[in-house]
C-alpha cells in the first residue's frame, strides 16, 4: 500500500541515489581533467539543470535516512561510497563495516572498504580484504581491478597483467580496461 511515508521514503531514496551517482560520476571525471579546466561539476550541473547540493547537505540527508533505516544495506553502502568519494575514508570504513555486519557476503562493500583502508594508509589490511574477496569470488570485477592497481603499485607487472587478462576475459567491453591497459603498459616500460 502506498502510504505517504512510503512515498516520501521512495522520493528521498531517488534523490539520494541520483545525488550520490551524480557526485560520484563527476568526482571521477574531475580527477582526469587538467587543473586549468573549469570545475566540471559546476559547469555540468548548470548545463543539465541539476541543483547544487553541498556535501554537508548530502551527508545530512544520508544521516537522516540512516537514523530511520539503520539496517538498510543499500543505503549504508551508498553512504560509504559517498564518504569515500569526498575523502572521508575512515568514516567510509565504518559504514562498510556496518554493511558487512548486516550482509557478510557483500563483496562490493568488502572491496570498497579495502580501498578506503588503502587510502588511509592501512595497505596490508586492504590487501588482506581484497584477497578475502577474491577467495569468495575469483572473478569479482571490482576486486580484480583494485588488486591490479595494487600489483602495479608494487611493480608486479606479471600479477597485474594476469588480473587485467581475467577482467578482459569476463567483459572485453569493460570501460576500465583501457585505463588499466595503459597503466600496465607504462609499468612495463618502467620495468625495462
Amino acid at each position: 500500500m502506498l502510504s505517504s511515508r512510503n512515498i516520501h521514503f521512495a522520493i528521498l531514496g531517488i534523490i539520494l541515489g541520483a545525488t550520490s551517482g551524480y557526485i560520484f560520476a563527476f568526482y571521477q571525471i574531475e580527477q582526469k581533467i587538467p587543473a586549468q579546466a573549469p570545475p566540471p561539476q559546476t559547469a555540468q550541473s548548470a548545463q543539465q539543470g541539476h541543483p547544487d547540493v553541498s556535501n554537508d547537505q548530502v551527508l545530512a540527508m544520508f544521516k537522516e535516512q540512516i537514523a530511520k533505516n539503520p539496517t538498510n544495506v543499500e543505503l549504508l553502502s551508498r553512504y560509504g561510497d559517498f564518504l569515500s568519494d569526498i575523502g572521508q575514508f575512515q568514516q567510509a570504513v565504518d559504514a562498510y563495516k556496518k554493511v558487512l555486519e548486516l550482509d557478510p557476503k557483500n563483496l562490493n562493500a568488502q572491496t570498497f572498504m579495502g580501498t578506503a583502508l588503502w587510502n588511509i594508509g592501512k595497505k596490508d589490511e586492504a590487501i588482506a580484504i581484497y584477497q578475502k574477496s577474491l577467495q569468495a569470488d575469483p572473478n569479482h570485477m571490482a576486486t580484480l581491478y583494485y588488486l591490479a592497481l595494487v600489483d602495479m603499485d608494487h611493480n608486479d607487472v606479471k600479477a597485474a597483467a594476469e588480473k587485467v587478462a581475467r577482467l578482459e576475459k569476463q567483459d572485453p567491453t569493460q570501460p576500465i580496461l583501457k585505463e588499466l591497459k595503459q597503466r600496465l603498459e607504462e609499468e612495463r616500460k618502467k620495468a625495462k
